[in-house]
């Protein structure tokens, strides 16, 4: 008896475990569903979505793509799709490239100059005793900041080149630079041939 039982729930729970797996696809500006938009799972079609934004998904599949003319493709992996509601977002809400140009050059070693000092070599808490204090004597942690603090002071000095009159962030723009156009002359040798 309990073999037949057994075999009775697997014949019921059967057709839930086949049933396919609804997914709603929606604007992701708006939360409108959306309506005809091209799926397919692993590369195969897998239809449209219907007028309430939904689709079916069955049978085994690592990938689904969602396609909809005036929206911006999606891939996403099985289970990115059947945990959540899919967002489609308008193609007008995204730029193709971005392009960054300075105008003004910053000193940044003279802002450096002209900004209050505020750290631990420069200011010390005032002392009552004139320069003797017998508590930064013993205070470890004071110690080990100011430590810490010229450490850093002196990479920072070797990062920024001060011993250079150059900034250092143009000298490795105009250093990289001259190595482009140098990679460029040697391509274009090779290219040429030789008599």
């Amino acid at each position: 008896m309990p073999i037949r039982t057994l075999l009775l729930s697997l014949w019921w729970l059967l057709p839930a475990a086949l049933h396919a797996q609804q997914v709603l696809v929606c604007d992701g500006a708006t939360r409108f569903p959306i309506r005809d938009v091209l799926v397919s799972a692993d590369g195969k079609p897998a239809g449209q979505t219907t007028w309430q934004g939904y689709i079916s998904l069955s049978g085994p599949f690592q990938t689904v793509s969602f396609q909809k003319k005036g929206y911006v493709p999606e891939k996403l992996l099985r289970e990115e799709v059947l945990r959540d509601t899919v967002f489609l977002f308008p193609a007008a809400h995204y730029l193709d490239e971005v392009v960054v140009v300075g105008k003004q050059t910053v000193d940044g070693r003279g802002m450096l100059k002209k900004m209050p000092k505020r750290d631990i070599l420069e200011k010390r808490p005032p002392s009552s005793l004139g320069e003797f204090d017998l508590g930064l004597m013993l205070d470890k942690r004071y110690r080990r900041d100011r430590r810490h603090v010229e450490q850093l002071r002196e990479i920072f000095k070797k990062m920024d080149g001060l011993d250079e009159k150059e900034d250092p962030v143009l000298k490795a723009y105009r250093q990289t630079q001259l190595e482009l156009k140098a990679d460029s002359l040697l391509q274009k040798n090779a290219r040429q041939p030789s008599p």
